[in-house]
């Protein structure tokens, strides 16, 4: 029997989560943002499975679907798919645990015979031993102001995760050129992202400056490494910090 659950389900939905996340990050610790964290296309929608299932979506995509090991190929999983709606399983930009399903996971077959296909590949990356980075000179923390300057040059989904992130920026006289933001998505989990530098300051390094910021702030804060989610500039982290990937994910579309 399928329900909408409410905040109050939080140790129930923690439970099973613990029991059918196949994910190497601590779902259970980012619940409540996953669950009833709003989402740029609104509040998410939250439907629970007896004890044994948990579906979230947030418009048409799905952001976390898990299943306890022990009632998996019950149609559990089938029967909260269906129930979701969902056209996109990840890429949801914004609020997102993931930027879509392991490649080469049995999950990916099952999305497969369910009428999903592949739409689009990025990397989950991962950096260790942040003590060796500090917050170079020219950057400096963020105030409000860095939402508009988000917003102008990358769009309001960014704006909507960096207005919950701590953010640091590089400026030009009084003008912000470029920033970085972490702990804005997946908060607990040590997320670096999103970053970016204005076009036509692009190619001068400060991209590397503004990562180091966020990834010393992250070491402050307790990190003994970093996330950083939902990208394919792989060889950029890997020059700039050292970066490995972590997941390699497959966003899939509905096309039935």
């Amino acid at each position: 029997m399928l329900r909408t659950a409410t905040p109050d389900d939080l140790p129930l939905i923690r439970d099973i989560f613990a029991r059918g996340n196949d994910i190497p990050y601590d779902l259970g610790r980012v619940a409540e943002e996953k669950c009833f964290g709003a989402g740029v296309e609104g509040t998410p929608r939250v439907r629970i499975a007896d004890e044994h299932g948990v579906a979230v979506t947030c418009g048409k995509k799905l952001r976390v679907i898990a299943v306890d090991r022990a009632h998996r190929a019950r149609g559990v999983g089938s029967a909260l798919l269906e129930d979701s709606g969902a056209s996109v399983i990840g890429s949801e930009a914004g609020n997102y645990f993931i930027a879509g399903v392991p490649a080469g996971s049995p999950m990916v077959n099952w999305l497969t015979k369910r009428g999903y296909r592949e739409k689009s590949r990025s990397n989950d990356l991962v950096v260790e031993q942040l003590d060796r980075f500090a917050i170079p000179p020219q950057v400096v923390r963020a105030d409000e102001s860095v939402l508009d300057f988000v917003e102008h040059h990358f769009g309001a989904s960014w704006r909507f995760e960096v207005a919950r992130a701590t953010a640091f920026v590089i400026k030009e006289g009084r003008r912000i050129i470029g920033f970085a933001a972490h702990e804005g998505n997946n908060r607990g989990l040590g997320t670096f992202g999103p970053t970016g530098v204005a076009r036509e300051h692009r190619g001068r390094g400060l991209g590397t400056l503004l990562l180091h910021a966020s990834l010393a702030d992250l070491h402050r804060l307790g990190y003994t490494r970093a996330i950083i989610p939902w990208t394919g500039a792989i060889d950029f982290y890997r020059k700039a910090c050292g970066a490995r990937v972590a997941l390699d994910l497959v966003t899939m579309v509905r096309t039935l």
